[in-house]
């Protein structure tokens, strides 16, 4: 136990340090991933979701770790939406909010206030939640849903990301050089 968290405190500082040195802590850049200005969040967050799922699946193959995709349910997709509102208004996601506490902004403890509010006002409301929005319909794990072999829908995946990320850089130079 104490090995696994200390594993997720090196991981976490690890990941906490890039999202600083890339910048994507800065709410400017936030701001412009939203608006389709800066591509830069984007690229960096399909990186980290193409390195996460090869990952995942290969410890998960080899048996390392135990993967339970979670359903599909109308709570994921309220709570993406709400989510993404509290983004866009104070440009953090809870990982650029803890990077953004270690660069000691003030303005991050009034994000970190809200997000435990959030999480309190759905603490004390759960019941209402879980009984309204979770449904069990669907497999949260695409491949299963498609009952295609996970090892053809990663590549593909990984091919899709890399050509967005691509087409951003283009994107980028063009804006570059206009």
């Amino acid at each position: 136990m104490l090995l696994q968290i200390l594993i997720g405190l090196a991981i976490g500082l690890i990941f906490g340090y890039a999202l600083q040195r890339t910048g994507v802590t800065k709410y400017p850049r936030v701001t412009g991933m939203l608006l389709l200005k800066d591509f830069k969040i984007l690229k960096f967050m399909l990186t980290a979701v193409t390195f996460s799922m090869i990952g995942f699946y290969m410890l998960g193959n080899l048996g390392v770790i135990e993967l339970h995709p979670k359903a599909l349910d109308w709570g994921k997709v309220v709570g993406g939406l709400i989510f993404g509102t509290g983004m866009g208004l104070l440009g953090y996601c809870p990982g650029t909010l803890f990077a953004r506490i270690g660069e000691a902004k003030k303005d991050a403890w009034v994000a970190l206030l809200g997000m435990l509010l959030g999480i309190l006002f759905f603490a004390v409301n759960v019941k209402f939640f879980k009984s309204n929005l979770m449904t069990k319909n669907i497999n949260g794990d695409i491949s299963a849903v498609l009952g295609i072999n996970q090892w053809i829908i990663v590549p593909i995946a990984a091919l899709v990301f890399v050509a967005i990320i691509y087409l951003a850089n283009k994107v980028d130079d063009f804006k570059k050089n206009f």
